[in-house]
């Protein structure tokens, strides 16, 4: 028995998930049907993820083409500005101070002319200068030589009433350009604030997304720490059921043991009383008799040991099927709870595509939005767009990064729960060895304690046989010597030895 309890089963400890969470990183084995679902989960979340990459393609050419629009749109508002700069400086210098005058085309058309160029040196702004002059001097002198033909201004009133009209074009070309400053300064302002409101309600969404997030995992994290103590419970109260069947199996034996001793002593005792109270000269028939009585004891022992046997070998089948039922109810529990995680992965997969679809919408409405509101703007209002179009870019380059960043951390979180399940497959199909070849080793060890039992009182049984054939021999040895020492009418029996052998009979 010391043997039986030295093989007590020992209590592997659970896996921590928590804890196997953040540990591995790689995975190359899984259960059958686990990885049959985590496969089409995986094969899912992929094309999912391709469509959404499909769209930010499209998303970011859009963008650099609306850069380089307004790439060319600067620098063609820089051309114009200096066209309008070079052609007021030529005509303020070389003017001729006639309407529609041959100077003031050839400005024109030779400004045009040099801004066309890729590149503007230092020697063809002399040339164009020269050129203009030269034309300038020739209509000035036609102009002397002939005073009162196309002349515009010629007398003091005259330039009095052109002075005035000067004025009053300067004054509403600097109220119309306020006008459009402060329209400017209004769209601008309008532009900011819808940008501001669309920061913030993103902001907003994310916060609500990073609050769900964290109750989500909260959720999570106590679905899987009541599922630990509800494991660590079980298997305690298994631990338990086993400790007790075995302190039962082994109170058992030792009973058995403590009586097959107490009636080995009481026979012993029986024996010798029965000797002490026959005397030196037991007849031969009470001695057949206690063989007889002897036998059918051994065999009613022997019928009482197989039925212990029998009940002993149900006994263990029942717990082996019982501890077999329990293994596999939490592999099903297990397998169920891997799945209910998956799921939520899912699930959670599934809401940040399409979160990702409405924020691609969302962009694309504000690029259409954008590219309106540009048409509708002046330079200044450029200006300002291209600059909000590179915040946009930056915030949508962190964006992308982001949503990379956490869809790295999400597939490495299904690894890691992926390689936590394997390890516990294999914990559990290594403690089934374990179980199953401890199991074995004491069916080994009863079923050799049974034989060597058996053995033994074989043993017993013949030394006794054998003591009870010297025994018998002795006393026939006894009766022939009384018979040759004594006389005939010595031999008969006494009253007692005739009550004795009265009910005797001979096997």
């Amino acid at each position: 028995m010391s043997k039986v309890k030295d093989l007590k089963q020992p209590v592997v400890p659970r896996i921590d998930i928590d804890k196997a969470l953040t540990s591995q990183k790689k995975t190359k084995s899984k259960h059958k049907l686990l990885s049959n679902d985590k496969g089409e989960g995986t094969k899912a979340s992929a094309d999912k993820e391709k469509k959404a990459q499909a769209i930010i393609p499209d998303i970011v050419k859009k963008q650099e083409e609306r850069q380089s629009d307004a790439a060319q749109q600067e620098s063609m508002r820089k051309r114009e500005k200096l066209k309008e700069a070079l052609i007021k400086k030529l005509m303020s210098k070389y003017q001729p101070g006639i309407k529609d005058s041959k100077t003031e085309q050839l400005i024109r058309s030779e400004v045009d002319r040099l801004l066309s160029k890729p590149k503007v040196a230092e020697k063809d702004l002399q040339e164009v200068e020269n050129k203009v002059r030269k034309q300038s001097n020739e209509e000035i002198s036609w102009i002397t030589s002939n005073p009162f033909k196309r002349v515009t201004v010629f007398r003091a009133g005259a330039n009095d009433e052109w002075a005035l009209m000067n004025a009053k074009v300067v004054e509403a070309g600097l109220t119309e350009e306020q006008r459009a400053q402060e329209d400017q300064k209004r769209r601008k302002d309008n532009f900011r604030r819808m940008l501001d409101e669309q920061i913030s309600e993103q902001n907003a969404r994310r916060q609500a997304d990073r609050e769900a997030r964290m109750r989500e995992s909260g959720q999570v994290v106590a679905d899987v720490q009541a599922y630990i103590q509800a494991m660590d419970k079980k298997k305690a109260e298994q631990t338990i059921l086993f400790e007790k069947l075995r302190r039962a199996r082994e109170e058992e034996v030792e009973a058995v043991r403590k009586r097959q001793e107490r009636l080995e002593q009481q026979k012993k005792e029986e024996e010798r009383r029965e000797i002490e109270r026959v005397g030196p000269r037991p007849g031969g028939s009470s001695v057949k008799k206690q063989q007889q009585e002897e036998m059918e004891k051994n065999q009613m022992k022997r019928k009482e040991a197989q039925e212990k046997l029998k009940l002993w070998k149900l006994e263990n089948d029942k717990n082996l099927q019982l501890k077999e039922e329990i293994k596999q109810k939490q592999m099903q529990e297990d397998m169920e709870f891997a799945r209910k995680a998956q799921r939520a992965l899912d699930e959670k997969e599934e809401k940040r595509l399409e979160e990702l679809r409405k924020l691609a919408e969302k962009m694309k409405a504000r690029e259409r939005y954008g590219q309106e509101l540009g048409e509708k703007l002046d330079a200044r209002a450029r200006e300002d767009e291209a600059r909000m179009l590179k915040i946009q870019e930056e915030a949508r380059l962190r964006a992308e990064a982001q949503h990379q960043e956490r869809i790295k951390r999400e597939h490495q979180k299904k690894i890691e729960i992926k390689e936590t399940l394997d390890r516990q497959v294999e914990e559990m199909n290594r403690r089934k060895e374990v179980e199953k070849h401890l199991i074995a080793r004491q069916s080994e060890i009863f079923r050799q304690q049974a034989q060597e039992a058996a053995m033994d009182e074989q043993r017993r049984l013949q030394a006794r046989k054998r003591d009870q054939e010297i025994y018998r021999m002795q006393l026939e040895d006894q009766l022939r010597l009384d018979a040759k020492l004594r006389p005939a009418r010595d031999l008969m029996m006494t009253e007692v030895e005739k009550k004795l052998n009265r009910n005797f009979r001979q096997p």
